[in-house]
């Protein structure tokens, strides 16, 4: 630790800082003022530094542990947020440095802060101040030392390749396949079994790779699989994606609508902006995991959706999702009671009918995959694949 003042509480750096990240002006006043309390407190002081460098100077701290951080209300009250929002702030120079050495494009950087703004404001909605909790400090570090970054809609974070399947290419037509692992097992619907999931009609999938052909179970992209296996000649197939593979995970940020079309624009910027930003870290595919990827959306919204239009676009495939996975995302939580439940939208309104009517919402799929050389949005690429059984 410095002997001298902290350089991130030093009035001049957070103006800048709030400005890089295009956060309101009264933001920077807020910041001001907690760092002159911050740094007029030995205690504070430490542990600001403390968690500044946990952030940025040590490459081996365990992120996981940056959401266990505690609040900081019996010793900050109002200012316990902005404590935190402090200790982000202070790798701003770092973020800055890599934008700035591979020349990212002033409006991707402008995007891809934007979401520091949009939690700063949904914080302030909640506690009556400005300020940022150390959840969203562990997640927005993904922002600050450039490993996520949004192009138009969506957002694009690098990682591997982490669910239990293999992706298989027609090295002649081109049709991708994708295979559950061995092991894995599926209830009678297809999904994922879940801890509580009834055992009854389950199987077990299996995988064998030989020199000379491919057998396993197929996973269907409407997001099930299939108890059948398939062979598929070594000679005709190639791997296209496993587990541990080099992969951009999509993030959607919330706020706005998921616009199709700017859905498609983002996927289709990607070879470009990360062929020439980042040209030494390649990737094999696009992965998502989310509740947006229930396939159970399909039977609730209509066909225009942009959220079903979206699902048909990519690859989905069986995670095990939670059915309470949808209610949290359209109401904050699984209503208690379902009579009394809000019907502000229409998804709520059809979630709700579905339910009332005795015929539960069970989830399906929750995770996509999605290759940039197969990109034709709008044409529903690989729902309308001839596969070779």
């Amino acid at each position: 630790m410095p002997a001298g003042p902290l350089f991130f509480l030093a009035p001049k750096f957070l103006t800048d800082a709030c400005e890089y990240v295009k956060v309101p002006p009264e933001v920077a006043q807020a910041a001001v003022a907690a760092a002159a309390r911050i740094a007029g407190n030995p205690s504070l002081r430490a542990l600001a530094w403390h968690c500044h460098h946990s952030l940025f100077r040590a490459e081996d701290y365990p992120r996981d542990c940056i959401r266990q951080w505690p609040t900081l209300e019996g010793t900050l009250g109002d200012d316990a947020g902005m404590f935190y929002l402090l200790a982000l702030l202070s790798g701003v120079p770092g973020m800055r440095a890599i934008h700035e050495a591979r020349r990212i494009p002033p409006a991707v950087v402008r995007d891809t802060v934007s979401q520091i703004r949009a939690r700063l404001e949904t914080y302030r909605a909640e506690h009556g101040a400005w300020g940022m909790t150390p959840h969203y400090v562990g997640w927005f570090m993904n922002h600050l030392t450039g490993r996520l970054y949004r192009l138009v809609r969506l957002q694009f974070q690098f990682g591997s390749f982490g669910y239990k399947l293999r992706a298989f290419r027609h090295r002649a037509s081109g049709t991708l396949v994708a295979l559950s692992e061995g092991g894995v097992r599926y209830r009678a619907d297809g999904q994922v079994c879940r801890k509580n999931d009834d055992d009854a009609g389950a199987w077990t999938a299996e995988l064998t790779i030989t020199d000379d052909e491919i057998t396993g179970n197929p996973i269907l992209p409407a997001g099930l699989a299939r108890e059948v296996a398939v062979t598929l000649p070594a000679a005709e197939w190639r791997q296209a994606l496993a587990p541990g593979d080099p992969i951009l995970n999509i993030h959607i940020p919330g706020g706005e609508p998921m616009d199709f079309e700017r859905c498609g624009q983002s996927l289709r910027a990607v070879p470009e902006f990360f062929g020439r930003y980042y040209p030494e870290r390649p990737f094999l595919g696009i992965c998502c995991g989310s509740w947006i990827l229930n396939s159970a959306i399909q039977e609730l919204l209509p066909d225009t959706s942009n959220l079903v239009r979206f699902q048909r676009e990519v690859y989905l495939f069986p995670i095990g999702l939670g059915d309470e996975t949808l209610p949290h995302a359209i109401f904050g939580g699984v209503p208690e009671d379902l009579s009394k439940a809000p019907r502000d939208t229409a998804f709520q309104r059809a979630y709700l009918d579905r339910e009332l009517s005795g015929e539960p919402v069970v989830a399906g799929a929750g995770g996509c995959l999605f290759f940039p050389e197969d990109m034709n949005w709008g044409a529903q690429v690989y729902l309308n694949q001839e596969f070779p059984w």
